[in-house]
């Protein structure tokens, strides 16, 4: 059994948070007569995980729904966190390799195609958007996601980067956002999402376009492929919705 002070030094959370997981229940440790805290190997183990939730960007409230459908059951959430964590680790290898060709390039010393400028860049770009599609769509949703991801992360972003690439130039051109170009290139996103995603309905793919301008790290993310980027994918994919439904 550890004391509250001695579970605040193992874990590197502080005392007062360790009361807060208590007060709001996600955390609730033995008490002893005097009203003094001990916490078993049970608790800590359960904190490893609420710990590795919060740094994939989880609110606490997500937690402990979390940790509440798998009736305490922690194995299947450290399967299901070393997955998110192996496919940001994945990511991070790319951004760092593209990080090291744009160096040298500026350097002069090699060339880089625009493809290459992109990798690793794509719509779902780190667990904080990750996270915001489990309160949207709901884990199960995501949790197909990740499936379908599983050992194609490099295929996937090849796929989203090209078609935002190609809406980025369709931009540049002038084209209007129904126009034939583009329209083809909205049903390649949305098949993608399909493939590397979950199967998304026409209405679901509105609400992401629409996420692409209301959502600043999504913004910021697509419009590295050119300045206002993200707001013509979202007028594209609008116009894309408009026309299927009809």
């Amino acid at each position: 059994m550890y004391h509250v002070k001695e579970a605040a030094q193992l874990s590197g959370v502080s005392v007062k948070t360790l009361h807060h997981y208590d007060k709001i229940g996600l955390l609730v440790p033995a008490k002893s007569e005097n009203g003094y805290r001990t916490y078993s190997q049970a608790d800590l183990e359960r904190l490893q995980v609420i710990l590795y939730y919060k740094y994939l960007g989880f609110s606490l409230e997500k937690i402990a729904e979390l940790l509440s459908q798998d009736d305490q059951a922690l194995l299947p959430h450290l399967v299901r966190q070393l997955d998110c964590l192996e496919q940001e680790r994945d990511r991070l290898d790319t951004l760092i390799s593209t990080l090291q060709k744009t160096i040298q390039a500026q350097k002069g010393g090699r060339k880089m195609t625009m493809k290459e400028k992109f990798a690793g860049f794509t719509y779902e770009d780190n667990h904080k958007y990750h996270q915001e599609a489990v309160e949207e769509y709901g884990q199960e949703v995501m949790t197909e996601a990740l499936t379908r991801q599983n050992g194609r992360e490099e295929e996937s972003a090849v796929a989203f980067n090209q078609v935002f690439q190609s809406l980025a130039e369709n931009m540049q051109q002038g084209l209007s956002v129904d126009a034939a170009e583009n329209q083809e290139q909205a049903g390649r996103l949305l098949q993608a999402i399909r493939t590397y995603g979950f199967d998304c309905s026409l209405q679901v793919f509105g609400h992401i376009g629409k996420g692409y301008v209301y959502n600043p790290e999504f913004k910021e993310n697509i419009d590295k492929f050119g300045v206002g980027t993200a707001q013509y994918t979202s007028d594209v994919i609008a116009a894309y919705v408009r026309r299927n439904v009809e």
